[in-house]
């Protein structure tokens, strides 16, 4: 049987790399999802790139394998391949 992590309802997304974008986004910015709310803290955050991450955001918040792809490398990138925008995702606590 495969371990498996709990669900987790709070999920950080963070900036770790962006190379050249076209938005106001720099490694470092982050939003915060708690359930279904969502924080930038008072911080704008580029719309494209919350769109990328938004459809992993559920499978992220639920009970995951511990072997999982999320679990093991949890990027994703901006759909913008020239702005090279990689954001990290982590279950918080």
């Amino acid at each position: 049987m495969t371990e498996r992590l709990p669900a987790c309802p709070r999920v950080r997304v963070v900036v770790e790399r962006a190379d050249a974008p076209r938005c106001a986004i720099a490694v470092g910015d982050s939003f915060d999802v708690d359930g279904s709310g969502l924080s930038t803290h008072g911080q704008p955050f580029c719309a494209f790139a919350l769109a990328s991450v938004v459809p992993v955001l559920g499978m992220m918040q639920g009970e995951l394998p511990a072997d999982d792809w999320l679990v093991r490398k949890p990027l994703i990138c901006c759909p913008d391949a020239r702005e090279n925008v990689v954001m990290r995702l982590e279950r918080l606590p």
